[in-house]
């Protein structure tokens, strides 16, 4: 198996995990990278030795929770990762809870040139890896993001089509990644009105 077929396996399952009762009031998957939570060899901002992804969702039932007696802005409730329920399956990719992702991952950046140990190169080098390694994981989301769509999956496991929108607590990624992962006609407008206001 590959890297990427194990991301997309993994997002299969993710999806496959969301609970029956809930699906008919899921408006939006969301797809959180992360890059270096759980760092052996690093400290926590030297993020790209152990990126994962973890897939959750939004319900409508939340927003209208979170808009109760607030005076906060309904885009941001609605599309902003700071007021999803972030209900999400477990991790794939780098991480002690995915070993077969991490043997994947590791093997196949080494492969590729991409992985470096620390004081190999100079700083200027290794903030150029960093991005590399941060793009190439950042593809794999992307790719296992659109593979839900492509297959149908999203549609069997919810009924229809929902946005899948792809984000990362320490980087600014969207609203590139989410539109790159979603067939135009899915991203919505509010989403992008909130991310360019």
């Amino acid at each position: 198996m590959t890297l990427q077929q194990h991301m997309r396996r993994a997002a299969e399952e993710s999806l496959r995990s969301f609970p029956e009762a809930l699906r008919p009031d899921i408006y939006v998957i969301s797809l959180r990278i992360s890059h270096g939570e759980f760092s052996t060899v690093h400290e926590l901002w030297d993020y790209p030795y152990d990126p994962y992804m973890a897939i959750g969702y939004n319900t409508e039932g939340n927003v209208r929770q979170n808009l109760e007696g607030s005076s906060a802005d309904p885009l941001e409730v609605r599309w902003s990762y700071a007021y999803m329920l972030l209900e999400e399956a477990g991790p794939a990719g780098h991480h002690p809870a995915d070993p077969e992702g991490t043997a994947l991952y590791l093997d196949e950046v080494k492969r590729l040139g991409l992985w470096y140990e620390p004081g190999e190169d100079a700083e200027d080098a290794e903030d150029e890896q960093d991005e590399r390694l941060c793009a190439h994981f950042d593809d794999l989301c992307i790719d296992a993001a659109r593979h839900l769509h492509s297959t149908g999956l999203v549609k069997k496991v919810l009924g229809r089509e929902v946005p899948i929108v792809l984000f990362d607590m320490f980087r600014v990624i969207e609203p590139d990644a989410t539109q790159a992962a979603n067939p135009p006609h899915l991203v919505p407008p509010g989403y992008l009105a909130l991310q360019q206001g």
